[in-house]
């Protein structure tokens, strides 16, 4: 028992270790350590208190038995008190050191609290310091992509500037053009667009009159390209003059057709088409007529002798019917169907024939004239006025001239070729 005692006080004697996971285990095997000393000095205490029990039951002895055991007993009591002694001494020992092991371990703790304390700072510190890092870290992407885009709108700005300076160097070539287009009419004659303009209207006629048939447009122009010539001097130019004027006079002698008029007439007559009537029903009267009978015999007495005769024709025709009949004449009873399609058949020629009369073709034109005028003459009432005046109208465009003699070229435009070629083209070169 006093061995071990010893054995733990030299053990809480030893130095402590400098870091707090060593003073941590240290202070764990002593409170160890003091707790087996304790339960030793509990026992201890138990051992006095049974000596201290048999003392007085020794004790309790001497008095039955003074005599020979007397010196026994105080020898037994020696023994007692001496180990009492020696359990107090123990115990004042264990006690001392388990102050030392509490101040120690209060010491120790404090160092514990410290360093954990220490721990958590630098821990809190690193924690800064990741947040710092990642706040550049984003910074530090934020520079990038803007680094980035700083690139693009460069090279962007770069192929501007590079379209800039490409429509500068095309704007510089463009105005050295325009300055030596400039220098060049700079140098012409102040008449020469009087005559370009006069070039213009005559060629502008010579396509009217030959390709268009348009008479009075053609004049119309010449006589305005004449008018710009009327200040100038010099022999070509009254050379151009005279060749307008006498192309001026060519064709105001040709006879001019009135195209427009001829097309209105076909209208007209195309519009009568569906008015027409057929023959044998022009007259509502007629057509009563043809229902009513007219040899029914009389009532009068005196008349036997027609009533015989009436009713013996009547009788007749009911066997045969003799008609006179125009070879030439067509049916005169004609099928819903066939009435439609005729019209349209007559309207199909005067839409053609208006065509032809566009083009000027006159040989079709009265060809598919001549068709519908025969099938209304064939097929409709003659008496009719809508007959009538649609067959007038369609006789007369037939016999109408559609063809305009046209020159096959001015003198005016031939002379201007041959005068701006020599004058007006190629002067700035």
């Amino acid at each position: 028992m006093v061995n071990n005692t010893s054995a733990t006080a030299s053990t809480s004697n030893a130095a402590p270790s400098t870091t707090p996971a060593t003073d941590v285990a240290m202070v764990t095997s002593t409170y160890q350590d003091v707790a087996q000393e304790q339960a030793a000095i509990n026992a201890l205490q138990s051992e006095v208190g049974t000596l201290r029990a048999k003392i007085a039951e020794l004790q309790a002895q001497s008095a039955n038995n003074a005599g020979s055991k007397h010196g026994m007993l105080w020898l037994v009591v020696a023994i007692a008190l001496a180990a009492a002694g020696f359990a107090s001494f123990t115990a004042y020992q264990s006690q001392n050191e388990l102050i030392k092991l509490n101040s120690n371990m209060a010491s120790t703790q404090q160092q514990i609290q410290s360093s954990v304390a220490q721990v958590e700072g630098k821990a809190n510190e690193l924690r800064v310091a990741a947040q710092q890092f990642s706040t550049l870290q984003n910074d530090h992407t934020a520079i990038q992509q803007a680094l980035t885009s700083v690139n693009q709108n460069y090279q962007t700005l770069g192929q501007s500037v590079n379209g800039i300076i490409a429509a500068q160097q095309q704007l510089g070539a463009t105005m050295s053009n325009l300055d030596a287009t400039v220098q060049a009419f700079s140098e012409r004659n102040p008449n020469d667009w009087l005559l370009s303009e006069s070039y213009f209207l005559v060629n502008n006629a010579a396509a009217k009159a030959i390709f268009e048939q348009d008479i009075k447009a053609a004049v119309w122009m010449l006589t305005k390209a004449d008018e710009l010539l009327v200040e100038m001097q010099g022999d070509e130019v009254v050379a151009l003059r005279e060749a307008i004027s006498q192309d001026i006079a060519a064709l105001n002698n040709i006879s001019l057709v009135d195209l427009r008029g001829l097309g209105l007439t076909l209208d007209r007559a195309y519009d009568n088409i569906d008015q027409l009537v057929i023959e044998g029903y022009s007259d509502p009267a007629k057509r009563a007529a043809a229902f009513v009978s007219t040899n029914e015999p009389s009532e009068n007495i005196a008349d036997w002798k027609e009533n015989l005769t009436k009713s013996a024709n009547d009788f007749a025709q009911r066997f045969v019917e003799v008609r006179r009949r125009n070879p030439e004449a067509a049916t005169e009873f004609l099928a819903p169907e066939q009435d439609l399609y005729l019209r349209e058949n007559i309207k199909t020629r005067i839409l053609l024939a208006k065509a032809d009369l566009a083009h000027g073709d006159k040989e079709a034109m009265q060809a598919n004239l001549n068709d519908a005028i025969k099938l209304v003459t064939t097929y409709f009432d003659p008496e009719s006025t809508v007959t009538v005046n649609t067959l007038e109208m369609l006789n007369k465009v037939a016999a109408s001239e559609v063809t305009i003699a046209t020159p096959e070229s001015l003198r005016s435009a031939v002379a201007f070729s041959d005068f701006a070629k020599a004058h007006l083209l190629n002067r700035g070169n």
